[in-house]
């Protein structure tokens, strides 16, 4: 059956041309229905070969293969200065980029000055029952930085990780949910799980969502162990930015730590610090509660203020190994045409596509 969008339109034609021309005679007549059949008949094929070309078109699918083969990386970088502050006005020469020590061309570069996107992710459980007003007020600290367009979300974690809201603009939300951090009713850490789950829920998000980590690091038993967690950061597009709980509290009490404890506070402190790196965040241990707000402040201005840089890897196997990425910038801060050293921070890498 011909689609009544199209395809009668070529036959509907035909037939009025021949209305306008009928013959008056009877032998006009007797040929009428030769002159017409060819016509018809090419009229039905080019609404089909036309309805073919639409449903062509329609296909979603068919265009998708044309880029299963292509992988479109996209790092967002910040660069600053010796003294740690941001550098703007970078252009796109100044960058190259790095895959496994190849160098990639760059397909997209953009500088991002946006509204923040972040999950602050809180460790709240008897287990640190002397820091949890480090806890509370980190969080409170936190959500003051909150800006006009700003989405934030928070979750407190002890056993398992429990949303207190979800992503909002309203801070009077954020607030009244931190109001529900009371006594805690466990005494387990699962820090492993709980940056596992959040990480599951928003890599569908688009655009840049972080992971602000108010932690002290340590695990107690979680499901996942620590080296299927970095496994999972690393394949992340979420950059993890990590604050320490219990700065103030170690630096007093250290001394009086078994070794056992000692050990264990040293991972604890390399686990923040490796979420941070791999990610392409950054990871604070204050040793006071008045430095929450100039820490929250950096994390805010590193993560308003970025440059997005995309390419399309030189590597087409979809082997699904961990792939390196390395990006250099190249800058003359003081115009005296001596390239200036600059510290350059992004995600140490990607998990490339498994399949055929």
């Amino acid at each position: 059956m011909l689609p009544l969008g199209g395809g009668l339109e070529p036959i509907q034609s035909i037939l009025d041309l021949t209305d306008m021309r009928k013959p008056t005679t009877k032998s006009g007549l007797r040929y009428l229905p030769v002159m017409i059949l060819p016509l018809l008949i090419w009229g039905v094929l080019f609404s089909q070969e036309r309805q073919k070309i639409e449903e062509d078109d329609d296909k979603p699918k068919q265009r998708a293969t044309l880029t299963v083969s292509v992988q479109q990386v996209r790092v967002d970088v910040t660069v600053r200065d010796k003294k740690d502050n941001l550098i703007k006005g970078l252009r796109p020469e100044q960058f190259e980029v790095y895959e496994d020590k190849i160098k990639q061309e760059i397909t997209n570069f953009s500088p991002v000055e946006a509204p923040v996107t972040a999950v602050l992710l809180v460790e709240y459980n008897k287990r640190i029952w002397a820091m949890l007003y480090d806890a509370w007020l980190a969080a409170h600290v936190f959500v003051q930085g909150m800006r006009p367009g700003d989405w934030v979300a928070v979750v407190a974690y002890d056993m398992r990780p429990e949303i207190l809201v979800d992503f909002t603009q309203e801070q009077g939300e954020v607030y009244n949910a931190l109001r529900s951090l009371n006594y805690p009713g466990f005494s387990e850490a699962n820090v492993y799980d709980a940056v596992w789950d959040v990480l599951d829920r928003i890599q569908e998000l688009e655009g840049r969502t972080a992971v602000v980590l108010v932690s002290t690091g340590l695990d107690t038993f979680s499901k996942k162990n620590l080296g299927n967690t970095l496994k999972r950061v690393k394949s992340s597009t979420a950059p993890i930015y990590s604050v320490a709980l219990g700065g103030n509290l170690r630096a007093r009490y250290e001394h009086l730590l078994g070794s056992t404890d000692r050990m264990d506070f040293l991972q604890a402190d390399s686990t923040l610090k490796s979420f941070a790196k791999f990610t392409g965040g950054e990871a604070f241990f204050p040793r006071f509660n008045s430095q929450f707000g100039p820490i929250f402040n950096t994390i805010s201005l590193l993560l308003r203020n970025q440059y997005s840089v995309s390419y399309v890897s030189t590597n087409p196997k979809r082997d699904g190994k961990f792939r390196k990425i390395q990006v250099k910038v190249t800058a003359d801060l003081n115009g005296d045409g001596k390239t200036d050293k600059v510290k350059v921070n992004h995600r140490s890498g990607y998990q490339a596509a498994k399949g055929s």
